[in-house]
């Protein structure tokens, strides 16, 4: 596929049923097996909710959400020792559907429900454990993400990242 109408993206949330008779394949096999076997669980028990990207009814896309809470690299005007965040549990994009700016567009959403969201409820940042990945890392800090104790994160598989709300 060349190009992408992005006005035809959707995003939904999804439940049981839906994810049971979904395809998706995003080239990372955990990612795969989170969204077509673990995120079953994940709903049932309350850890995350999942969001599905749909391109004319098509999964391109999925994340999920959760509740968090970080301790941030800087000196803030409040002096918390952690402070409310979403947590930004997966993301990932159909093989298919990759760079053509659908995850962008993802953080996009995300960033403007959690501003949605802090009308009802203290969230200060938007946080993920990204894969300690050169590409991946640059994705996030195009989309102004930061990372959190950068010195620490050398040898690790994850590397955890915030985003303020509060900075343009």
């Amino acid at each position: 596929m060349a190009s992408l109408d992005c006005t035809k993206l959707e995003i939904i949330k999804a439940d049981k049923e839906i994810l049971s008779s979904i395809e998706f394949d995003c080239g990372d096999e955990d990612l795969n097996e989170f969204l077509l076997e673990d995120s079953f669980s994940n709903i049932e028990n309350s850890l995350s909710i999942i969001y599905l990207c749909l391109y004319e009814g098509f999964v391109v896309a999925f994340f999920s959400l959760s509740s968090d809470s970080i301790k941030i690299n800087k000196q803030l005007e409040i002096n918390y020792p952690m402070y409310p965040a979403i947590k930004i549990g997966r993301l990932a994009v159909h093989k298919d559907f990759q760079r053509m700016h659908i995850g962008s567009i993802l953080i996009d959403w995300i960033v403007g429900f959690c501003l949605e969201l802090r009308r009802d409820v203290g969230i200060r940042f938007i946080s993920i454990d990204a894969y300690n990945l050169e590409k991946t890392k640059a994705f996030y800090i195009k989309n102004l993400f930061e990372e959190l104790q950068p010195k620490k994160n050398k040898n690790r598989r994850n590397v955890p990242m915030y985003r303020d709300l509060c900075q343009k």
